[in-house]
């Protein structure tokens, strides 16, 4: 087998001892070292990456320690600093190393006096973060969390709470009467009590700070539906009239209006119950005490029996409300001229 014979250069008497330094060295440059030449020796300087402030730049160091190498390049780090890796960590070849200088920061938090904070984060979130402030849906914050932090800036936190109150309240339940063709004339009984509903009534409140700043009414919602209350009035076909006298001791022309036992006809004094104290409904009318006395059963024309238990700041002299069970019956009534008997 042939030689390759040696460059003239590497006959020299002991250049072979250089060849393994030659390849170790050219590893080394491969592998982001840089020597340094000297009388003394070779001093290996290493590629690392500073990212601060948003910016990343490319530096050779012969620094042993994170630590040395910011010395080396003038930063002074303080114990609110941020340096990852730690600043005792060794130097390596490529390493990326992050610096964050602390800024000064005040806090107010939901108008309480401001405190000072040093922040080596980025944003107004790494500052909240980095106190433990927590922050809900309908807070506010300013600057907002994405907002990046300025030395001396200061951040409000508006603490914003909507609460929601509810009051239970009855509901009466409503009164049907029903006329009974078994009962008496003008006779009135309570069949079924009722039984009241429950509804619940909302209330919202918006409070800042601790301290509320607005109350609304946002509605109403029934828990449990009303069950009507039920009595009857004893009616009777119309008395046997063969001419405008009979089986009565008095008969006048009066003006009749209807009405029903609810808000809309008897506000405010919807209870359900007549001045007598009776029942209001189908069978029930109300007159002037002056004219037709109270407790007087009459026929009135159109309606039927009746009985005059009830009064009225309107009604004086000749007029008479009749009463029905529903605001539409009362509606289909109306307002006419009637002839009212006046019975035995």
């Amino acid at each position: 087998m042939g030689t390759v014979p040696l460059p003239n250069w590497l006959k020299i008497q002991g250049a072979e001892r250089f060849i393994p330094a030659i390849c170790i060295a050219a590893s080394l440059l491969g592998a982001g070292f840089v020597f340094m030449g000297g009388s003394f020796g070779i001093i290996p300087e290493r590629q690392v990456t500073l990212e601060t402030q948003g910016f990343s730049d490319n530096y050779f160091t012969s620094a042993r320690t994170v630590g040395d190498f910011l010395e080396e390049i003038d930063i002074r780090i303080s114990e609110f600093d941020s340096v990852v890796p730690a600043s005792g960590t060794p130097v390596r070849p490529g390493m990326v190393i992050t610096y964050s200088r602390a800024k000064r920061v005040m806090i107010a938090d939901a108008g309480i006096e401001p405190f000072e904070v040093m922040c080596s984060g980025r944003t107004v979130c790494d500052l909240l973060t980095q106190v433990g402030i927590g922050i809900r849906p309908l807070d506010r914050v300013v600057p907002p969390p994405d907002a990046v932090l300025e030395n001396g800036m200061e951040v409000n936190i508006t603490r914003v709470e909507v609460l929601d109150f509810t009051v239970e309240r009855e509901i009466e339940p409503e009164l049907v009467i029903e006329p009974d063709p078994d009962l008496p004339r003008g006779h009135m009984e309570e069949v079924n009590p009722g039984v009241p509903g429950i509804a619940e009534d909302i209330t919202r409140i918006f409070i800042r700070n601790g301290e509320e700043t607005a109350r609304v009414d946002i509605g109403s919602r029934v828990v449990s539906e009303p069950q009507d209350r039920v009595a009857r009035v004893g009616v009777r076909s119309a008395p046997p009239l063969a001419s405008r006298s009979g089986v009565h001791r008095d008969v006048m022309e009066m003006d009749a209006t209807g009405y029903d036992p609810g808000p809309l006809s008897c506000a405010p004094f919807a209870d359900g119950l007549t001045a007598t104290g009776h029942i209001a409904g189908f069978g029930v009318c109300a007159v002037d005490p002056n004219v037709i006395p109270l407790g007087t059963e009459v026929w009135v024309e159109g309606y039927g029996y009746a009985l005059a238990c009830d009064t009225g700041g309107a009604i004086r002299g000749n007029r008479i409300d009749m009463c029905f069970n529903t605001r539409s019956e009362a509606l289909r009534w109306g307002r006419r001229n009637v002839l009212v008997y006046i019975l035995d």
